[in-house]
């Protein structure tokens, strides 16, 4: 089940008034309030990457807000079965409540939506409803111009087997990985799990360090977190080289004449796809192999787990959308995948899955959308990152 999170609302109460209890024959006597306004304002987000938000009325209004949480909130706990879970939310897709209380001597008879005006974070009306004897407003909206913020990582360490590891971010669909050497220089690689295996990088004696940056699907970078220092002794170096070092050779280019930078190329001749009795895995040219990531190649999507495997037959939940990896490994388009869902020219899946594929899957342990990186990796029946090259270690 997913947890419920509050937005803290800073509520402006410019009208001092107790509400007192009012009976159905008072409603009719009290002036009527036909049409209400609420500014917000964005002041911050929290940890969770919800805003932090300023919601105030008009001085001259006879009415004041109160404070503002989740639509989620307002929910019976037992409506939120397990088995009906709703897919997660960014904080711009949730519905968010408030509440107006009228001032003593004033009732709302108002509930649609050409009588209610929301102003600033691209507040958009959903709907109205009137409590206590109409002296309650409550306002469902959402806002929708909220920055796509995650929150900071924590807890990053290094693993004795060259491979690092870190607590998920909230909100983060991929890591950034800075890692640097004692003697100078540092590379950037990405994941979208929680845990990277760096020995086909760490080829030479020295101290490595590493910070871990969250991303947010837009492209917003949380705070980082540092793992610390690995040490590599120069019969590591070895080991590791010998495992997952990239063999290249120099070739004079056609025409060129001297022996300058631009009259030669390097060829890497031993990167690309790999296969071994698991399955297949991509390594790049520096050395790395794809961990839990996306890559396009020859001109179809492909998926690898966090053991550096390429995925097949299975789907890959990123973000808040579901793609499905064919028996092949390529990304499925335009067509329907074997649950009976659909995939888009996008690859994103919509529909629903056949009950029968559900009992089917339930029998055999199997998860729907197995891959899953919201909560980066945590859902992986096995979640080593020692990668596809350790069998030749």
């Amino acid at each position: 089940m997913r947890h419920k999170k509050t937005t803290t609302i800073m509520a402006a109460m410019l009208a001092a008034a107790g509400t007192a209890a009012m009976t159905p024959g008072s409603v009719f006597a009290a002036e009527k309030i036909s049409r209400v306004s609420v500014d917000f304002t964005i002041e911050g987000y929290d940890e969770y990457g919800y805003p932090e938000i300023t919601a105030e009325t008009p001085s001259s209004a006879h009415y004041s807000c109160g404070s503002a949480d989740l639509e989620s909130a307002y929910a019976d706990d037992d409506s939120e079965e397990e088995g009906n879970a709703e897919k997660a939310k960014t904080a711009a897709e949730e519905n968010y409540v408030i509440e107006l209380s009228a001032e003593d001597g004033y009732a709302f008879q108002l509930t649609k939506a050409d009588q209610v005006k929301l102003n600033g974070a691209g507040a958009r009306y959903v709907k109205a409803s009137r409590l206590d004897n109409g002296t309650t407003l409550r306002l469902t909206f959402q806002l929708t111009q909220l920055e796509d913020v995650c929150s900071p990582a924590e807890q990053a360490v290094w693993h004795e087997d060259g491979t690092a590891s870190w607590d998920p971010a909230y909100n983060a669909v991929r890591y950034k990985l800075i890692l640097s050497r004692d003697s100078g220089g540092s590379k950037a690689y990405y994941t979208g799990g929680t845990s990277y295996d760096f020995k086909p990088v760490m080829l030479r004696k020295g101290s490595y360090s590493l910070k871990v940056c969250p991303l947010s699907r837009s492209g917003y970078q949380a705070g980082h977190a540092d793992a610390g220092s690995f040490s590599v002794t120069k019969e590591m170096a070895e080991a590791y080289s010998e495992a997952y070092g990239v063999e290249t050779e120099t070739r004079k280019l056609d025409g060129a004449s001297g022996d300058g930078p631009g009259s030669v190329e390097v060829i890497c001749k031993n990167t690309g796809w790999k296969q071994d009795s698991t399955g297949w895995w991509y390594q790049n040219e520096d050395g790395s192999y794809l961990q839990y990531d996306w890559a396009e190649l020859n001109g179809d999507w492909y998926f690898f787990g966090s053991d550096g495997y390429m995925v097949t037959d299975r789907a890959v939940r990123w973000g808040n959308d579901s793609y499905y990896m064919g028996p092949d490994g390529r990304m499925a388009v335009n067509q329907e995948i074997p649950d009976g869902r659909r995939a888009g020219t996008d690859g994103i899946l919509t529909g629903t899955v056949r009950s029968e594929y559900i009992e089917q899957a339930a029998s055999n342990g199997e998860m729907k959308d197995h891959y899953s990186n919201h909560g980066p990796a945590s859902s992986q029946e096995d979640n080593s990152a020692y990668g596809p090259a350790s069998s030749q270690t």
